[in-house]
């Protein structure tokens, strides 16, 4: 956590309210996302117990499984959860639009993507283990289910797969969103409680900060938002409802099924309505943020992920998600996880001047005034050509972390500006930054204006994320880089079949 984290908390705390953190929301938020509110019994993360869903406050509809460690109930209830699942995704895969590709291709794109939200990242990966169950399902042979539910298996597995990378918005836990703007008087862990959060951000009225999160930690009050149900309520009253519920169903009588399982449905339904309201209020309070600039370029990624897998899916012969990633595919989902953080960080710092002094703080950005400027100075190139690569040098009182030779991009220039650290020296409480400007500043004989910093200009610099070049990972039919032995050397190779030989003599 770095120092202006730190102190948002403590400030938090002691004036028990949320601080802003941002000045933007860094998440595109979808006008009609579709809000889901898992829930499982407390013990049981394979079997769900009940679903909420629906893409507005008032049209919210409650899925209940009678029986939760029953199979075929709890496909019947994936198939019903399914059918309201791809209506809503199957909206946003009819209007495409033709967009330019940097090598000046044009390729087919949806205009929108879909965006899932539920309460917390346990709801994450309660659609993610619910998604993994219904996957492999087959619809013929023997147990066959019905077509909906292996395919809502393969949209869920893509789901949950897009939120392990920063920056996405398809699938999101309204507690990050929450976090991610504001700072509370609370632990992290303490954060995933959805109202907990509310409590320190938007308390009920004529209710204190500090009442309000007794309440959140009371189950009667507040009964948890998912995904686990209170042990105290599964004892009490959950278990009688569906023992009376599974003595209605083996009576065969069709209205004392009904009865139990209504009663059944209302019992659910009292515990799971508070979190539905507080999560339309939550997402009310973030569409009052205004979006950051960057947003609708990553929003952008999500549309272009989301074409390639409905393509995928219609092409009739997709198959579901492994079950586990191979050694290669391990690996680039790794890389590609951590390109994204990269990227993610590096655009909330560009766009929010809150962010970068966050980072400032850390010593993973800096800024200062110019004091020196070189602004005509020329190199040849390897193609023996005056190229303009002006330098100066910057003073500031930030932490300076930066390695000499790191790739720099800057808030304060327009956006071609390139430049890259030469040299930093203290002096005393400062730092004398050289900085070479390597890119957008023009040519000896048409210089840019404004590319190049003028003395007395205020500037922030942070690191480029994409720096680094990607890897080259072993097609199918190349080896892993854990089996590719190399050639020995032939003096070592004859030194040990001598010393061999000799012992072998010996003896």
């Amino acid at each position: 956590m770095s120092r202006v984290s730190a102190l948002a908390r403590i400030e938090a705390m002691e004036s028990t309210q949320a601080v802003p953190v941002t000045q933007y929301r860094h998440r595109r938020l979808s006008p009609k996302p579709l809000v889901v509110i898992p829930l499982v019994m407390a013990g049981e993360a394979g079997s769900p117990l009940a679903m909420m869903v629906g893409s507005a406050k008032r049209s919210g509809r409650l899925i209940i499984v009678g029986q939760p460690r029953n199979p075929d109930q709890r496909f019947r209830f994936a198939a019903e959860f399914g059918d309201i699942m791809m209506k809503y995704i199957n909206e946003f895969r009819t209007n495409r639009r033709e967009i330019r590709t940097k090598n000046k291709e044009s390729r087919s794109q949806f205009v929108s993507a879909p965006q899932i939200l539920v309460p917390n990242r346990g709801g994450i990966q309660t659609l993610k283990d619910l998604g993994r169950t219904c996957r492999f399902r087959k619809t013929t042979g023997d147990y066959p289910v019905p077509a909906v539910v292996p395919e809502l298996g393969r949209w869920l597995t893509e789901l949950a797969d897009s939120a392990e990378q920063a920056g996405t918005s398809m699938l999101l836990a309204v507690t990050d969103l929450l976090t991610e703007h504001w700072a509370t008087g609370q632990s992290t862990l303490e954060d995933q409680n959805l109202a907990s959060v509310m409590a320190w951000i938007d308390p009920p009225r004529n209710v204190s900060v500090e009442q309000a999160l007794l309440d959140a930690e009371n189950p009667i009050i507040c009964p948890p938002a998912g995904p686990s149900t209170s042990p105290e309520f599964d004892n009490r009253q959950l278990q009688p409802a569906i023992r009376d519920f599974d003595t209605a169903r083996r009576s065969g009588v069709a209205e004392a099924i009904d009865l139990a399982r209504q009663e059944l449905h209302d019992l659910i339904g009292e515990q799971i309505k508070p979190t539905w309201r507080m999560m339309w209020d939550a997402i009310a309070l973030l569409s009052a943020v205004p979006e950051a600039p960057r947003a609708t370029k990553r929003f952008e990624a999500d549309c272009a992920q989301f074409t390639a897998f409905s393509d995928y899916q219609d092409t009739g012969t997709a198959l579901p998600q492994r079950a586990r990633d191979n050694a290669v595919g391990a690996a680039r989902r790794l890389s590609r996880l951590e390109r994204a953080i990269e990227q993610f960080n590096a655009d909330k710092a560009f766009d929010d001047p809150f962010v970068l002094a966050d980072r400032r703080s850390d010593g993973e950005a800096f800024a200062g005034k110019v004091e020196a400027v070189e602004a005509d100075r020329v190199v040849i190139s390897d193609k023996n050509q005056l190229i303009l690569r002006p330098r100066f040098v910057l003073r500031t009182l930030d932490p300076t972390r930066l390695a000499e030779g790191t790739t720099l991009i800057s808030p304060s220039m327009p956006t071609s500006h390139k430049s890259r650290i030469i040299a930093t020296e203290h002096d005393l409480d400062s730092s004398l930054v050289t900085i070479e400007v390597t890119g957008g500043m023009g040519t000896p004989t048409k210089p840019t204006p404004g590319a190049i910093p003028e003395v007395g200009q205020t500037l922030a610099y942070l690191p480029d994320p994409g720096w680094r070049t990607k890897p080259r990972f072993p097609g199918a039919d190349e080896p892993l880089w854990t089996h590719i032995s190399t050639t020995p050397d032939p003096d070592i190779s004859n030194s040990t079949t001598a010393s061999t030989e000799e012992w072998g003599n010996a003896d």
